[in-house]
């Protein structure tokens, strides 16, 4: 059976890094276009964007289900690894100032001229070719923008909807986990983002439990080396930047 490994810790920790559920059961049949990668539902919560009704995948990218904490990736690339920092990310030369890819016009200091002399690419939303979410799944799938982030974060105190900042849910060998979970009154539907933690360096898995770090399609400004992410907590949750080259989790979207 073939495995996604994401880079774990001597011990066994209590994501989901593979397409098998925590059980040791396949989750499906229903994978994304690369044949690996397991296929969420699109589920409908009622929030519209720009005009544009969002649908948010089931569980995170590279889980099986909601109680899962998914694989981690730097903003960006497109695939797990035991290290997560400036010297192995894709789109830099060993340093957050010398960015090879996305980076405003104006930022000439964050950039490589020596690699790419021809200056900053002016990018500052990942391509398609770069977002982790459609290279796996394909279709209309993608990465959250950060407006998108802020739009769900909105719902906190939005009366048509539940909010449970810390909510526990239990995963397939008892274990509990914890998240944040937002629910749609009127029709149900919810959403689990478990607090999966993530990974700095070779420091992988570093505060799960007690954190949740989800990352958006968009750049950091005025700082090119950092992205928008999302962040959960036990008594809160928020927007912020950081580094790109750390390892967070992905909750895709489609439209």
């Amino acid at each position: 059976m073939k495995r996604v490994l994401c880079a774990i810790a001597s011990i066994v920790l209590l994501f989901a890094c593979t397409p098998e559920n925590q059980d040791g059961k396949p989750v499906g049949d229903k994978y994304g276009v690369d044949g690996v990668t397991p296929l969420p539902e699109a589920v409908d919560i009622g929030m519209v964007v720009d005009g544009k009704i969002i649908k948010w995948a089931s569980f995170n990218l590279g889980a099986g289900r909601e109680n899962e904490y998914g694989g981690y990736y730097a903003w960006g690339e497109t695939s797990a690894k035991q290290d997560y920092s400036w010297a192995t990310y894709a789109h830099a030369n060993g340093q957050f100032n010398k960015l090879t890819d996305y980076c405003p016009k104006e930022q000439t200091g964050y950039w490589d001229s020596t690699v790419k002399p021809r200056g900053p690419d002016g990018e500052t939303t990942l391509l398609p070719s770069d977002d982790v979410a459609q290279v796996k799944l394909g279709g209309k799938w993608r990465m959250p923008t950060v407006d998108e982030l802020k739009a769900l974060l909105e719902l906190k105190t939005n009366k048509n909807y539940t909010w449970e900042d810390w909510a526990l849910v239990k995963d397939a060998r008892g274990n509990v986990v914890r998240g944040l979970r937002i629910t749609r009154i009127s029709t149900r539907a919810s959403l689990f983002f478990p607090a999966a933690g993530y990974c700095e360096g070779t420091d992988l898995g570093k505060a799960a439990g007690a954190w949740g770090y989800y990352w958006s399609s968009s750049l950091s400004s005025p700082g090119p080396g950092s992205a928008f992410y999302m962040f959960l907590g036990s008594e809160n949750s928020g927007m912020a930047t950081l580094n790109r080259s750390n390892g967070f989790t992905v909750r895709p979207v489609t439209e």
